[in-house]
């Protein structure tokens, strides 16, 4: 049997395949498919949400990498850690618009479908933007983190910008950050179970 050129839904299947192997099937993490970032200007391929949230980008060899270095840049705004995963035709090529924080995964085409060999393990992103990532959460989700903490004073009727802006003047990124995977989790679990 020949090896079959895989195309991103086949690499998909096997991406989801190895992430629910390799642990992230546990109770408190949730897969996500093409999850929205930065107002929607980009969607993430794949995003694993657990006590981070790691993106995974899937560019197979039909694809081209004119948007990857758009990407990149956006996903560095959101993302606590992203995965390149790349067939072996633009593995090289990918791999040089990358930062180093970035991990990598390479897709060899099998007669038993695409086979994913991790080359480089993800790091921590220095880069995250508390505005892209507060934008992730919706108007009542950014209301209820400044009641929380005190602050829902003179913006509750406000545009979500100067509630977004309230959010960012007065909250840790880290403590943000926290909040949005605990919204993106809750959405998911809601969505899977009505």
């Amino acid at each position: 049997m020949t090896a079959i050129t895989p195309n991103d839904a086949h690499i998909r299947v096997a991406l989801r395949k190895k992430l629910t192997s390799t642990g992230c099937g546990h109770s408190d993490t949730v897969v996500l498919d093409e999850l929205g970032i930065c107002r929607g200007e980009v969607r993430v391929d794949v995003a694993v949400v657990n006590g981070e949230i790691h993106g995974y980008e899937i560019k197979s060899d039909r694809d081209s990498l004119r948007r990857l270095a758009g990407q990149v840049e956006l996903y560095s705004k959101v993302l606590d850690q992203a995965t390149l995963v790349a067939g072996e035709r633009h593995f090289d090529a990918a791999a040089a618009l990358l930062p180093g924080w970035w991990g990598l995964l390479l897709v060899k085409s099998s007669s038993n479908g695409p086979h994913l060999e991790r080359v480089r393990r993800a790091r921590k992103n220095p880069f995250r933007d508390a505005r892209a990532l507060v934008e992730l959460l919706w108007l009542e989700d950014s209301i209820a983190l400044l009641e929380q903490h005190g602050l829902d004073w003179g913006v509750r009727s406000k545009p979500r910008r100067v509630i977004w802006d309230r959010i960012c003047e007065s909250l840790d990124i880290e403590v943000i950050a926290t909040a949005v995977r605990a919204k993106l989790k809750a959405r998911a679990i809601q969505i899977a179970h009505p």
